[in-house]
């Protein structure tokens, strides 16, 4: 049955969202991250599991409780890449144990390095 134009028009609504919300395409990857977090003037490091990376983040999920908002340093090494990588960034949502991190002031080789790793996941498509 054909969507009324009320429905089609919604559908295009959803479309559109979800667009602005992912702005950098994701890659199904899973690597060992190690975060660190300071807290109440204290400085905690913890090891987790970072998938969907894409230009702009990655999903991290930790064994620890985390606010909207905080701010991490993320320490990994990328596929196809030998050094390891250190980023900041900031938790933009939550399901659980699993963070949306966003990268944050990105320094022009660290924003390469990761960009070279995406168009290497998207060859291997």
């Amino acid at each position: 049955m054909p969507l009324t134009r009320e429905e089609s028009s919604r559908e295009l609504r959803k479309t559109q969202e979800a667009r602005k919300q992912r702005q950098w395409q994701r890659y199904e990857v899973t690597i060992p991250v190690c975060a660190t977090i300071t807290l109440n003037a204290e400085r905690i490091t913890v090891h987790g599991r970072g998938s969907d990376v894409s230009v702009g983040g990655m999903c991290l999920f930790l064994t620890r409780e985390l606010e909207l908002g905080t701010s991490l340093l993320l320490e990994f090494l990328l596929p196809y890449s030998s050094p390891r990588i250190a980023v900041r960034g900031v938790i933009r949502n939550r399901d659980g144990f699993s963070y949306g991190i966003e990268f944050v002031n990105l320094s022009a080789h660290q924003r390469q390095m990761i960009e070279r790793t995406c168009k290497a996941f998207e060859l291997l498509r």
